[in-house]
């Protein structure tokens, strides 16, 4: 295991600390003909081969030149985007991971940790639980609240305020994660704390008479997504227990 942390250290500083914007824009403005591109490959596979510290260990250094190289190539074609960005160092990452498979010889243990996750059944409840608050209970909320939201959407175009789109979806798919998170850790004065630190952070926008409908509005959206996940989360506890 030393040796894969090792290596995510040696990706982490080639990927980012040592490729500055300037590099990162010239690959896209001239892609294969970058200069930068082949250099940024090279040093990855220098710093595989430098934190592997076994001279004789050649074979997974080139493999991370010529793998970065190909998936960097893809993703300068690409949109930049946070799916691109994930799927770019996903790729990466796994790339590493069969390496360190391949040159450790851990075949053995692999196959039998992802035996044992696919049979697990707190691996799946609380997997479950995940799933439930962030897609169909953003659904039941969203279809509850409708009639509130018009409401507050017409009044924030009559004043003249704009807000982030689907902000409020996202801050509620992650207040959602977090309670559940809390609950299933038995961390339950982190909700207390996430309940707090919303408020605060809403208070100067919406202490104004004018802005009572947004209040009651948000009020409303957050006891609901903080009690479904508090429903959720208990269940999940229980079915853990069962």
């Amino acid at each position: 295991m030393l040796l894969l942390i090792k290596w995510l250290c040696a990706h982490l500083i080639g990927d980012f600390g040592l490729q500055t914007t300037r590099f990162i824009q010239h690959k896209r403005r001239y892609k294969t003909a970058s200069i930068h591109l082949y250099l940024h490959c090279l040093l990855h596979g220098a710093l595989i081969y430098l934190f592997t510290g076994s001279w004789q260990q050649w074979l997974a250094p080139v493999t991370v030149v010529v793998t970065h190289f190909f998936i960097d190539l893809w993703k300068l074609y690409q949109k930049d985007n946070a799916r691109n960005f994930l799927i770019d160092q996903g790729l990466h990452l796994l790339v590493l991971v069969i390496l360190w498979i391949q040159v450790t010889g851990n075949r053995e243990m692999i196959i039998p940790f992802f035996t044992a996750l696919w049979q697990n059944t707190i691996f799946w409840t609380v997997l479950l639980g995940y799933a439930a608050v962030i897609w169909p209970t953003a659904f039941i909320l969203g279809f509850s609240t409708r009639r509130w939201r018009d409401q507050v959407a017409d009044s924030r175009l009559s004043n003249g305020r704009i807000s982030l789109s689907e902000a409020g979806k996202w801050i509620g798919i992650f207040e959602r994660v977090l309670v559940l998170t809390f609950i299933v850790t038995e961390h339950y004065e982190g909700i207390g704390f996430l309940i707090a630190a919303k408020s605060i952070l809403r208070f100067n926008d919406l202490k104004d008479n004018e802005n009572r409908k947004e209040t009651e509005y948000i009020l409303i959206g957050t006891l609901m997504s903080f009690s479904a996940s508090i429903f959720i989360g208990l269940a999940v506890k229980l079915l853990m227990i069962l």
